[in-house]
Parts: C-alpha cells; structure tokens; sequence
C-alpha cells in the first residue's frame, strides 16, 4: 500500500509545482516568447502527466485513480481562485482521466508483453487534453485578458506580436537609418496597426477572452504530440527505475483470448 501511497503523493507533489509555475507563464504576454517563462512549467508538465499515466497503470483500485486525479486537479484552485466555470472544467477534466483509464486498462489488458511505450502512448493523449481544458480556462480568466475586455483594449499579446512582425517586414528598410530613427518609425508602424486593429474589433472585444482561451487551446492541442511525445520518453525512465528499484515488477501470468471462426 505504501508504493502505491508514494505514487499518488508524487503526483500530488508535481501538480503544485506545475499549476505553481504555470501561473505566470498563462499570465504574461510573452509566454511564447521568453523561454525562461515557459521552460519550467513545460518540463513539469510533461513530469506530471507520466506520473498520472504511470498511476493509471500500477494502481487497480478505481477509487484511487479518481483520488490521483483530483489531486493532479485539486492545486488548480489554490492557485487560480474558484468559481464555477473552473469547477465544470474540473469535472470535465475528471471524465477526460476516466477515458484515459479505460484506454490504458484495455491496452494493458490486450497484451501479452508489457510496453510502457504503447501503453503510454494510447492513454497519455486524453491526459493531455484534460489538462489543457483547466490550462484554457485558466487563461480565459487571467487578468490580463479581463482586463482587455472590460477596457475594450487589446491584449499586451497582440502588441508584442504586431512588434515582431513589424520588425521583420520594416527590418531590410531602415537598416540604414540611425537606432533612433529606426526606433521612431517602428513604434510609429505599431501605434498606427494598433490603432486600426482596435477600430476594427472594437465592437468584438468583450468576445476576445473566449475566443483567445479557444484558439490557445487549438495552439496547445496542435502540439500535443510533443507533449505526448516527451511524456512517453519520461514515463519508460520513470518506469525503468521503478523497476530497478523494486517498487514494480513483471509477473508473468497465463492469459485466456478470443478467437474468431466460421
């Protein structure tokens, strides 16, 4: 029972410090840009949904699996606050752990040889997902992305993304200007896009949070492979030296199958 106490305790232990370390990178405008802001929490992301996928896979009990899942949850709301949309994203979050149970019991339970890799790789997607869910929520409800909503402004985002592309294009034109006539004209470029960016979706800004939180979920599921990907590796490291150490072992065990006939 201990091993199995020390798995869900982990997971409990990197939930924290993930939701800990996410907190600013879902907050700051420069979360894609600044690798010191999105390093840790991608790191302890790709540790926490391993240590979830591997529970999964050790612990039979259900009841301990909802345990483990909420307590990859449960943090969530210490850092972000509650309200009731966090809530339905919890339970959302929940069922999403429950596929991922079932897709990794029947994965395990098809196969005569045990392989992390695949095993990982059928059940870890839905695990991703959830995750992502509570990430997206919790973007919707930065402060930030409030903030811009209530002022009809756009978000801190938008001009760091309309700097950089106003850098590339005007970058080959005032290469020979001064830095402080080039400087001049670049933030000339950007306050007038700004201002034509905000004339034109004025009207629509009070839906810009739903729409932001949407697409950064589109953005993060289209890169869920990477993160499945560095999971799997994770997991099959976790599971090696749980192994190694005695925690887990393979037993080997006779195993009935179905056949087709006609």
């Amino acid at each position: 029972m201990y091993k199995k106490a020390i798995l869900i305790v982990a997971v409990g232990v990197f939930a924290c410090l993930f939701w800990f370390w996410a907190k600013p990178w879902i907050e700051s405008p420069a979360r894609f840009l600044q690798v010191g802001i999105w390093l840790r929490p991608l790191i302890m992301f790709a540790v926490l949904i391993s240590a979830i996928g591997l529970s999964f896979l050790l612990i039979k009990d259900f009841t301990l699996k909802i345990l483990t899942s909420v307590l990859a949850g449960l943090p969530f709301f210490f850092v972000f606050g509650f309200n009731q949309f966090y809530l339905g994203a919890f339970v959302l979050m929940i069922l999403l752990f429950m596929y991922a149970m079932r897709n990794i019991q029947a994965e395990t339970g098809g196969r005569t040889k045990i392989n992390i890799r695949v095993i990982m790789q059928r059940g870890l997607p839905r695990i991703v997902t959830a995750m992502l869910v509570m990430i997206s929520f919790a973007f919707f409800f930065s402060p930030n992305i409030q903030a811009s909503a209530k002022n009809k402004q756009l978000p801190p985002s938008f001009k760091q993304v309309i700097e950089r592309t106003v850098d590339s294009f005007l970058g080959g034109q005032v290469e020979n200007l001064s830095p402080q006539e080039r400087q001049q004209i670049e933030s000339q470029t950007v306050s007038q896009v700004l201002e034509q960016f905000t004339a034109f979706l004025g009207p629509y800004i009070q839906y810009l949070p739903p729409i932001l939180a949407f697409g950064l979920f589109l953005i993060l599921q289209g890169l869920s492979f990477v993160f499945v990907w560095f999971a799997v590796g994770i997991s099959v490291l976790l599971f090696w030296a749980m192994k190694k150490s005695g925690m887990v072992r393979i037993e080997k065990v006779q195993k009935e199958a179905e056949e087709l006939t006609m």
